[in-house]
């Protein structure tokens, strides 16, 4: 049978199947903060360990903490047409389009309980010290219950083809699941130069944790005359990886005078190995000997998942003391990386804006907007990995207990664009997702 393209979208991109926002790899949402106002790269917070380290030295001495808690559940649909093909699934046909064919909704959900993220600085005199904790790529399970069209179109060509005239259907099960989790731990230095200017630098290693769970099983085809044909042969797929990289990150932040402040921050690339500890079926493991594509996959195999590099500059102008307003820029370097070429993508850019009001003293309410632009040919889009043209909103609130504490809340989503790539006049595939945050978290000052 011809197999040799069954698990490879799958296995070369489900390590960024739950990426919220940000680019292909990099979750950007590192605090409730940045959900109710996505434009932090020049903001002066506990959350700037991430978003703005330099500025974090403005803050007042002593211990600052923070602890966000966020709820991510994201949708990645594709609905594939492979002409009168899911007709002939005699389990489970297809449906029928206007023109004739048929077509099928394929469903990949995450559901993520909790994301938890957490800073820590020491503020003395012009120095600051740091730590931040966070799932800065990846983060949850997505699940494709039943398969995706790739695969089921493989396998129903593959009936057609070993049938010829006395074609009569076939039927399979598939499933695929995916865990990411890429932890992440920043040790920063900053301090102040000048009573207007700071500049930190920091390390940020990063541990990568990917699970690949697949299979395509009970595969039967049928001729015209109802006989069915068991396929005795499954493949399982049962791979898991690790990896470890670092990476030096530096910062500026710069006070122009009360109202207005520039910050930048410059994360250079995290050059990231990933080994397999798999367990797959023999099927599987044969097929992947043969195949280049599959022997990451393989027992004690090593393939790159590098981070990339990335650049952000922010601007806060207070035009009055109660109320700030926002712009930044993203630059994703991901042609940097060694996964990717730039015949397949180019750098991603982002750039953001937002605002923030104190209602009182005790009560301040936010609101921002990020639009994320991929630069990519169709190569890079697949019904297990793609990424659409988006924009995103957030909105919510700061309660400020006491002198010492304060609560926030948020709410976050991402609109994208759906996007039909048409391969040779034989495949149609309609790409859609959706994506919403919730989050609370909690800034304790002492």
């Amino acid at each position: 049978m011809q197999m040799k393209t069954l698990f490879l979208c799958a296995t070369m991109a489900l390590c960024s199947l739950a990426s919220y926002a940000g680019d292909y790899l990099t979750n950007t949402n590192q605090s409730i903060q940045f959900l109710r106002n996505p434009s932090r790269n020049a903001s002066i917070g506990t959350d700037g360990v991430y978003y703005n380290p330099a500025g974090v030295s403005f803050l007042d001495d002593g211990w600052h903490l923070q602890f966000n808690w966020q709820s991510p559940h994201q949708k990645r649909d594709s609905r594939a047409n492979y002409g009168m093909l899911f007709a002939t699934n005699y389990t489970n046909p297809g449906d029928a389009e206007a023109d004739g064919t048929f077509s099928r909704k394929f469903k990949g959900r995450v559901d993520v309980p909790i994301q938890p993220s957490l800073f820590l600085a020491y503020n003395k005199d012009a120095w600051s010290f740091q730590f931040g904790f966070g799932i800065i790529g990846g983060g949850g399970k997505c699940e494709f219950a039943g398969g995706v069209g790739s695969f089921e179109a493989l396998v129903g060509s593959m009936a057609l083809n070993s049938l010829g005239s006395s074609f009569g259907g076939y039927s399979l099960n598939s499933t695929l699941v995916g865990k990411s989790y890429y932890f992440s731990a920043t040790f920063t230095a900053a301090r102040k130069l000048t009573d207007n200017l700071s500049v930190s630098v920091g390390v940020r290693p990063i541990l990568a944790v990917n699970n690949y769970d697949g299979s395509i099983s009970d595969i039967r085809f049928r001729t015209s005359a109802g006989t069915e044909i068991p396929v005795p042969q499954s493949y399982l797929l049962d791979c898991k990886q690790t990896g470890i990289g670092v990476a030096p990150v530096f910062g500026v932040d710069y006070r122009v005078n009360q109202y207005v402040n520039l910050a930048a921050k410059y994360e250079m690339r995290t050059r990231i190995t990933l080994k397999s500890d798999a367990n797959n079926n023999d099927a599987f493991n044969d097929m992947a000997t043969r195949q280049a594509s599959f022997a990451p996959y393989l027992d004690g195999m090593k393939s790159r998942a590098d981070m990339p590099g990335m650049l952000s500059v922010g601007v806060q102008v207070s035009p009055i003391e109660a109320l700030r307003l926002n712009v930044g820029y993203h630059r994703f370097f991901d042609v940097d990386t060694k996964q990717w070429s730039s015949d397949v993508l180019d750098d991603t850019n982002e750039i953001t804006c937002g605002v923030e009001y104190d209602l009182t003293d005790r009560v301040e309410v936010s609101a921002g907007y990020q639009n994320t632009m991929y630069d990519q040919s169709e190569a890079n889009y697949s019904d297990l990995s793609f990424n659409l043209k988006s924009y995103s909103f957030g909105f919510g609130v700061g309660v400020r207990l006491n002198d010492k504490v304060k609560l926030n809340a948020a709410y976050f989503q991402t609109n994208y664009k759906d996007h039909t790539s048409i391969v040779e006049n034989v495949s149609r595939t309609t790409y859609h997702r959706e994506n919403r945050v919730i989050g609370v978290g909690i800034d304790v000052a002492f």
